[in-house]
């Protein structure tokens, strides 16, 4: 890191390694950046390596209150740099596809990201990126203003379970943002958002932060990015993590699969999901004791 902070990163890479090197994903965890590691994001990295054949990499960043505001996208943008110049080392090739995502905060800093690798002309560049449930901003005028009627969902969904408005307010308080920085606003340069990378976004409808994503969305394709947005309706934030089991959480993983292979210029079927990464999403129960006999 730029202060000589070591960060933590995990990588998956795929059973079979081409000679030819694979795609690289990127996954950031989310948790309000007050709390969370690497390890969150662990399924969906072993899931997508077995999917694409890719190495999958998850990266860390520090929390606040210790580290307020802007340690997380510094921390973030450092390690990606490093990947992106280590890749050969890890058996990637970002020609293949160079994707990052994230969850919630860890959206935020996807966005962020991405914003930054345009800006600074980071090589390889970007060539996709994934934002599940994204915060994007904290007031309505972090919002650009021609979205600002649509920025409803903060009133709309005040007091949902899993994240209400209070629970974002907590994390504001202890991250302490400038609103204003580009360092928080995905929104900075409009010159600049045209040469975006394709993006796959996740939102649910109960979400306080529903309108965060969506707005998010429109802002990209309404300066020629290519998106793919899939919307969870009645369910709260990251209700794929808190209540696996719904029939929507499951779909929700599975569409992250799908997502990020149309990112990749990959297009498969649930069923294909199913049988290659079921088990790592939790789409499918296994009998422990009949594996335990093998």
């Amino acid at each position: 890191m730029r202060d000589g902070y070591e960060s933590e990163i995990r990588i998956f890479r795929p059973r079979v390694l081409s000679d030819d090197g694979s795609p690289v994903i990127v996954l950031i965890y989310g948790g309000g950046y007050l709390v969370g590691t690497n390890m969150q994001l662990v399924p969906s990295a072993r899931a997508l390596s077995a999917m694409y054949n890719a190495t999958a990499i998850t990266v860390s960043y520090r929390l606040a209150p210790e580290h307020p505001f802007p340690t997380a996208p510094e921390d973030i943008w450092d390690s990606l740099k490093w990947i992106a110049q280590h890749a050969t080392l890890l058996g990637a090739d970002p020609s293949k596809g160079f994707i990052l995502g994230g969850v919630s905060a860890g959206g935020q800093l996807t966005a962020l990201t991405a914003q930054r690798a345009v800006k600074e002309k980071l090589s390889p560049p970007l060539t996709g990126v994934w934002l599940a449930v994204p915060v994007t901003t904290l007031t309505e005028a972090g919002i650009p203003s021609q979205y600002r009627s649509d920025w409803v969902s903060r009133t709309q969904n005040e007091d949902a379970p899993i994240l209400d408005v209070a629970d974002i307010n907590v994390a504001k308080d202890a991250y302490q943002p400038d609103a204003t920085s580009d360092n928080f606003s995905p929104f900075m340069y409009a010159d600049l958002a045209p040469q975006l990378p394709p993006a796959y976004i996740q939102v649910a409808g109960l979400d306080p932060l529903r309108d965060d994503g969506l707005i998010y969305e429109r802002y990209l394709r309404d300066n020629g990015v290519k998106t793919r947005l899939d919307i969870y309706l009645g369910v709260p934030h990251c209700h794929h993590a808190f209540f696996p089991a719904l029939e929507s959480s499951k779909r929700f993983r599975r569409d992250m699969l799908v997502g990020v292979g149309w990112l990749l210029g990959r297009e498969v079927s649930e069923q294909e999901v199913t049988n290659v990464a079921g088990e790592a999403l939790g789409l499918i129960e296994v009998d422990i004791n009949a594996r335990a006999a093998l």
